[in-house]
C-alpha cells in the first residue's frame, strides 16, 4: 500500500508521535515521564488541541499502533507468531523462531536485542534506537489518554465526535493492555496522563485487577453517547477500519473468554515461583488464584450484550455469505470475510488491525480515502515468502471433509496403508483450499490457483524438484511440501499489495465461536453446537454433531470443547495469532510438545511400487490422469524445537519473559515465574 504525499496533517500528527507526545520512545520511563515534552519540540499539548483536524490525526496515529501479526514490530525478526503453533513452522534461518523459541534460547534479555531484530513474540517495551518498529503499549496508553482528558478543549468539534473519538481511544487502549496481558499476566496500570515529573510507584498489578481495569475501559467505550454502533454505509469507503460500540463489545467478550480460560483462571497457578529477587513477586501477578467458574458466564454475558446490541441496530453486522451453494461461492464467501475490509455489502469485521506508523491520504476513483498505510505486500515478502509460517500436517488434517465428517485418514501413513487410492486432499472443508495450497488435481470442480500457480508436491514432481519456478524467494517457502495461500492467494504483487486488505483483530465468525465455548463452558452444549453450526454452514458443512456421532457432542464437554479448538483453528486461524494464544490460555502443553510433521506424497505405478522420477517422465503435467499415491508425514527435524525433547518442557513458556531493563527501572515491575 503506497504512502502519498506528505501533506501538512501528517506532518503534525508524526511530529505529535516523535515529540511531546512519544517522549520515552528510546527509554519507557514509565515512573518518571510518561508525558514529558523532547527538548526543543515546539508542538504541544495546547496545539494539537487547538483544531479538530490535528486532533483526529493524533488519533489516527493510535490505530497505527493496534497489533497485528503481519506488520514488522509485531513479526519475531520479521516472522509471525502463527510459526510457535502447531500449524505453522519457520523454517528461516533468520526467523525469531527457529533462533529463539525452537531452541530454547528465549531469555528476559530477549526484548532488549541492541541489533534491533525483536525475537520474542510480543514487546513490552518500545523500538530501539536503531529502528525495529516496536511500540510500547504504553506509547499507545498515553496518546489515548491524552486524548482522552483533552479531546473538550477542541473548539471546532461537535461533542457527538468528541464522544466518539473517546469511544475510539478507550477500545484501541484496552487492546493494547489486553495484548500485553495474553503474553505476560498483571500489568503496571497506567490511569491517566502523567504530569512531567510526576512519579509512578504503583508497581505490577494482579492479573485479576488488570483484567477488571481492562473492562473498565471498555465499559467507558461502551457509555460514551456519540459511540457508534456502526460507520455508515455512506462513509465506510472511507472510514472502514473505525472502531465502533461494536468493536468494543466484542473485545469485551475475548477478555473474558481469554480470562476465565485455565491459564488464570485454575485452582493452582501454571507455575510456582522458585525465587523472587525483587520481594514483590506473587503468584497472583500470573494467576487468579482460584478457580472461578462464573467467569464464563460473564464471557457469555457479554456475548449475549454483543448479539443484542446487534439486533437492536438491524443486525447490521452479519456473516459474508455464499452467493451460490457450490465450492466456488462457499471459497469467495469466506476469502472476502477474512481478508477484505468492511464495504456497503460486507459488515463482518468487527474490529481491524490496520497498523502503521504512518499516515497519508489516498484517492480512489478520484475521492479522498483515509489510509493506515500497512505495509502488506513487503512483510509478506519477508515472513512469509519466505518460509517464515509453511503450514504442517497437523494443520492439513485439522479441516475436516466436506459433508462435515471431521478428517478420517489419520492411519493412511506409510508403505501399504492406502490400497484404495484415496486422495486425501479431495472432498475437504472448502476452507482447506483457501489456507493450503494443494496438488491441483485435488481441487474440486470449478476451482483453480490463479496464473501458472500450479501445486505438485508429489515427490518426482515440479514444485518438489524445482521451486523457483513457483515465484518464491527460497526453497524454505514450501519446505514441509505444503504452501501456504490464506492472505497469499496467487503470490503474484498484485495480490500482494491488494489495499483493501483488512486483517481481523476480531470478526463476527469469531464471536460466535467465542459464544459456542462459553456456552459449552456453562453446560449448554446444544447452544453451542447451534453457534458452531451457523459459522460452519457458511462453507456448506453439516452439522457437526450430527456428521461426526461418535464424538457424543451433545453430552461429552471435553469433547465438544475440542472440537470448538479445532473451529477456531480452521475459521480464524493465521489472522491474529489465535491458534497460539488458544494453546496457551488452554495450557496445552499436549499440542506444544508434540512433533509435528511434513508430507511426502508419492505416485504409485500400475503395480503399486512408488515412483520418483523427476520431471522428465512429464506425467505430472496438467491434464494427465491423477494415479493412486502413498503418504508418508516426516517429522520436522529443520529447527526441531527443544519442547519436542522428552523433559525439557517447563510451564515458563505459557508467559513470556518481562524485560530486564524494565524491571530495573524499579517502579515495581517483576518477572514472570521460571524466567
Amino acid at each position: 500500500m503506497k504512502i502519498m504525499k506528505k501533506i501538512i496533517n501528517y506532518i503534525v500528527a508524526l511530529g505529535m508521535m516523535t515529540g511531546v507526545f512519544s517522549a520515552c520512545v528510546d527509554d519507557i520511563n514509565v515512573g518518571n515521564a510518561f508525558l514529558e515534552k523532547s527538548p526543543g519540540v515546539d508542538v504541544n499539548v495546547d496545539t494539537v488541541f487547538s483544531k479538530a483536524e490535528y486532533a483526529r490525526n493524533f488519533l489516527w496515529s493510535a490505530y497505527g499502533q493496534i497489533y497485528c501479526t503481519y506488520t514488522t514490530g509485531n513479526m519475531m525478526n520479521a516472522t509471525p507468531i502463527d510459526a510457535l503453533s502447531d500449524s505453522y513452522h519457520c523454517y528461516c534461518g533468520w526467523g525469531g523462531p527457529k533462533q529463539t523459541y525452537y531452541t530454547g534460547g528465549l531469555t528476559e534479555d530477549s526484548q532488549d536485542n541492541p541489533n534491533g531484530n525483536f525475537q520474542g513474540k510480543f514487546a513490552y517495551k518500545t523500538g530501539n534506537p536503531d529502528g525495529d518498529g516496536r511500540v510500547s503499549i504504553y506509547e499507545t496508553v498515553r496518546k489515548c489518554w491524552q486524548l482522552i482528558e483533552n479531546i473538550d478543549r477542541v473548539p471546532d468539534m461537535s461533542e457527538s465526535e468528541k464522544s466518539c473519538l473517546r469511544g475510539e481511544a478507550y477500545t484501541i487502549m484496552a487492546s493494547r493492555y489486553f495484548d500485553a496481558f495474553r503474553n505476560f499476566g498483571g500489568l503496571c496500570l497506567v490511569k491517566k496522563a502523567f504530569a512531567v515529573g510526576e512519579g509512578f510507584e504503583e508497581g505490577r498489578a494482579t492479573a485479576m485487577q488488570t483484567v477488571e481495569f481492562i473492562d473498565s475501559i471498555i465499559k467507558c467505550a461502551i457509555d460514551e453517547p456519540g459511540f457508534r454502533w456502526n460507520v455508515p454505509d455512506a462513509d465506510i469507503g472511507q472510514w472502514s477500519g473505525r472502531l465502533t460500540r461494536a468493536s468494543a463489545r466484542a473485545l469485551r467478550a475475548k477478555v473474558w473468554m481469554h480470562a476465565a480460560s485455565p491459564l488464570f483462571n485454575s485452582s493452582e497457578p501454571y507455575i510456582r515461583y522458585t525465587k523472587k529477587p525483587t520481594g514483590l513477586e506473587t503468584e497472583e501477578h500470573i494467576w487468579f488464584g482460584k478457580e472461578d467458574p462464573s467467569l464464563w458466564q460473564r464471557c457469555l454475558q457479554y456475548c449475549n450484550e454483543f448479539f443484542a446490541d446487534n439486533a437492536a441496530n438491524g443486525n447490521y453486522y452479519q456473516l459474508v455469505q455464499p452467493t451460490s451453494q457450490d465450492e466456488a461461492g462457499y471459497r469467495s464467501a469466506f476469502r472476502r470475510a477474512y481478508r477484505y475490509r468492511n464495504d456497503a455489502t460486507h459488515h463482518e469485521k468487527l474490529f481491524d488491525a490496520q497498523p502503521s506508523i504512518y499516515l497519508s491520504d489516498d484517492y480512489r476513483n478520484g475521492e479522498k480515502v483515509h489510509n493506515w498505510g500497512w505495509g502488506w505486500q513487503g512483510f509478506c515478502l519477508d515472513g512469509l515468502r519466505q518460509g517464515g509460517a509453511v503450514p504442517t500436517n497437523e494443520l492439513m488434517e485439522c479441516f475436516g471433509m466436506q459433508d462435515g465428517r471431521d478428517f478420517p485418514y489419520k492411519d493412511i501413513y506409510g508403505p501399504g496403508k492406502n490400497p484404495d487410492g484415496i486422495d486425501i486432499f479431495a472432498d475437504r472443508d472448502p476452507r482447506l483450499y483457501e489456507t493450503i495450497a494443494v496438488p491441483r488435481e485435488s481441487l474440486p470442480a470449478g476451482f483453480d490457483y490463479a496464473g501458472n500457480f500450479y501445486i505438485d508436491t508429489w515427490v518426482g514432481g515440479g514444485m518438489y524438484n524445482d521451486k523457483s519456478r513457483y515465484g518464491d524467494y527460497s526453497s524454505d517457502d514450501c519446505a514441509s511440501q505444503y504452501r501456504k495461500f490464506k492472505w497469499m492467494l496467487d503470490y503474484s504483487d498484485n495480490r500482494m499489495n491488494d489495499e483493501y486488505i483488512g486483517v481481523a483483530y476480531i470478526r463476527l465468525a469469531e464471536m460466535y465461536l467465542i459464544s459456542a465455548e462459553a456456552k459449552a463452558e456453562t453446560g449448554d452444549l446444544r447452544g453451542a453446537l447451534d453457534d458452531l453450526h451457523v459459522v460452519r454452514s457458511r462453507v456448506g458443512l453439516g452439522r457437526l454433531e450430527t456428521m461426526n456421532p461418535q464424538l457424543n457432542l451433545t453430552s461429552n464437554k471435553a469433547n465438544l470443547i475440542e472440537e470448538i479448538l479445532r473451529e477456531r483453528n480452521c475459521e480464524i486461524g493465521a489472522e491474529c495469532g489465535d491458534r497460539v494464544y488458544d494453546m496457551i490460555r488452554r495450557k496445552r502443553e499436549d499440542l506444544f510438545t508434540k512433533p509435528l510433521h511434513e508430507i511426502r506424497v508419492y505416485r504409485l505405478d500400475d503395480n503399486g511400487n512408488r515412483l520418483t522420477e523427476a520431471d522428465g517422465d512429464q506425467s505430472w503435467k496438467q491434464g494427465t490422469p491423477w494415479p493412486k499415491f502413498e503418504y508418508e508425514k516426516p517429522q520436522i527435524a529443520n529447527g526441531a524445537r527443544r519442547w519436542w525433547d522428552p523433559g525439557y518442557w517447563t510451564n515458563k513458556w505459557y508467559l513470556d519473559p518481562v524485560s530486564r531493563l524494565e524491571i530495573q527501572k524499579g517502579y515495581g515491575l517483576t518477572q514472570n515465574p521460571g524466567w
